[in-house]
């Protein structure tokens, strides 16, 4: 008996052990190995598993925003979404731009950015050595490139400075454009809404249909506001990457775009010297503009909707190639994790849907999320139903090749082309020669940059 007793002590003792070993992996004492994923395979992000416990506990972490933000726009955009997520983190803002002055500025101060707006692109943080690649960082966490919206992360990776294609930015906010129309005046020339769409040349045929005077008042039938959009359609680049030769005069691109607004300016009283279109006042038919500026903001007087951007003839169903809203993280940042967690979660469904009810255009390719653009707003303005979907329902453009030289066709930044357009019109030129005084005119822009390397 007793020696009995002994063996069935020993194998009680041993499976005794067991189970505390067990118990010892499974509480996280020793910490599991960690698993590889593909992208987009739906498992949580650490952002998404992260707990309030989790956080409550940590250091205070304060990341400086360098953005033109005011500090009411940094609270709707960051804190509100992650105050609870992140209570140890607060976002400082800078309200500058991220040139070479407002740099120069904060390191005077001894101030060091940790998370940077980009409205101009990422040549500005490879001049101050600040360029952080995001790929294999985000490859890490898991992140599901796929959910955002198809085009965005390739106009991105378009704009490496050194040409190798990196992700050097989070895009948190889409820049979306849409034409937008007064059914009043359709109503008043008796002319049928545009619709979703349709191309160039049959907006410019309805903009004359609703250009004329009834009852005193000068209706203009499409404003040239953002009309520089319809550039970026064609996917063409303004200066040869590798000598920053203008291309103007030498791409046709660029003499289709400038024909164009040729022939929006041509319609009998639509354009005119020095105009100031004003689609609020009532006396402009068809409009171009950044949804963002427009919907939440019109008055509800104002009886408009909104149509899909007009397309090219020959690229149907083809979209203006915009660059979101793009942050970076600056390499020497000392809370590189932070502000990954911080802008991993700007790009939650969860984030992007309350961004995007309120007013701030996302870049979600979701489709039921992109239908829901300012809903918050427009209850509260009655519940006044827009034509959201149609926005979205055009491709983007591929993006320009890349040229360090621009330049850039931007809605948020610098916009040669542009910028040439009321010069075009009013210079009398045809097309071609326009084009080559363009060409003239930027060669010296490229000489000063060349300069400056």
């Amino acid at each position: 008996m007793p020696k009995r007793m002994n063996v069935i002590l020993l194998i009680s003792f041993v499976f005794i052990l067991m189970l505390a070993g067990c118990s010892s992996t499974n509480s996280g004492i020793e910490a599991p190995k960690k698993q590889t994923q593909t992208e987009g395979s739906g498992t949580k992000t650490p952002v998404e598993q992260k707990t309030e416990e989790d956080e409550k506990d940590k250091e205070p972490v304060k990341l400086v925003f360098m953005a033109p933000w005011s500090k009411e726009q940094v609270e709707s955009r960051f804190h509100e979404g992650t105050k609870e997520k992140f209570p140890h983190i607060t976002i400082e803002p800078t309200g500058k731009f991220a040139d070479a002055a407002s740099f120069d500025e904060l390191f005077a101060q001894n101030v060091m950015p940790d998370i940077i707006l980009t409205t101009d692109g990422f040549d500005i943080l490879k001049d101050r050595d600040m360029l952080l690649p995001l790929d294999d960082l985000l490859k890490e966490r898991n992140f599901d490139f796929n959910k955002i919206r198809p085009g965005i992360m390739e106009a991105l990776r378009a704009r490496d400075p050194e040409g190798q294609g990196r992700l050097l930015g989070i895009p948190i906010e889409d820049v979306t454009v849409a034409l937008h129309y007064n059914k009043a005046i359709f109503d008043k020339f008796g002319v049928d809404y545009p619709t979703d769409g349709m191309n160039w040349d049959e907006i410019v045929e309805l903009a004359a249909l609703v250009t004329g005077e009834r009852d005193g008042i000068k209706y203009r039938g499409l404003a040239t506001n953002s009309l520089s959009q319809a550039m970026t359609q064609l996917s063409a680049n303004g200066t040869d990457p590798e000598s920053g030769e203008p291309q103007f005069s030498k791409n046709q691109a660029f003499g289709k775009f400038f024909e164009l607004a040729k022939r929006i300016a041509s319609i009998p009283g639509n354009w005119e010297p020095d105009i100031q279109y004003d689609f609020i006042k009532g006396d402009v038919a068809m409009s171009l503009g950044l949804i963002a500026n427009t919907i939440p903001h019109y008055p509800d007087e104002l009886d408009y909707d909104v149509v899909s951007f007009p397309t090219w003839p020959d690229l149907p169903g083809i979209g203006p190639s915009t660059l979101p809203l793009t942050v970076a993280i600056n390499k020497h940042s000392k809370h590189i994790d932070e502000a990954l967690d911080v802008l991993e979660y700007l790009l939650s469904d969860e984030q992007q849907l309350r961004m995007h009810r309120l007013e701030v255009p996302s870049v979600s390719g979701d489709q039921s999320i992109l239908e829901q653009f300012a809903a918050d707003t427009l209850e509260k303005k009655g519940g006044r139903e827009l034509n959201i979907k149609g926005i979205y329902s055009l491709q983007q453009a591929k993006p320009a090749l890349y040229s360090p030289y621009g330049p850039d066709i931007l809605l948020y930044g610098t916009n040669y082309v542009g910028s040439q357009v009321v010069p075009f019109l009013k210079s009398g030129d045809d097309v071609q020669t326009f084009l080559r005084k363009m060409d003239e005119d930027y060669a010296t822009i490229v000489k000063e940059r060349q300069l400056q390397n």
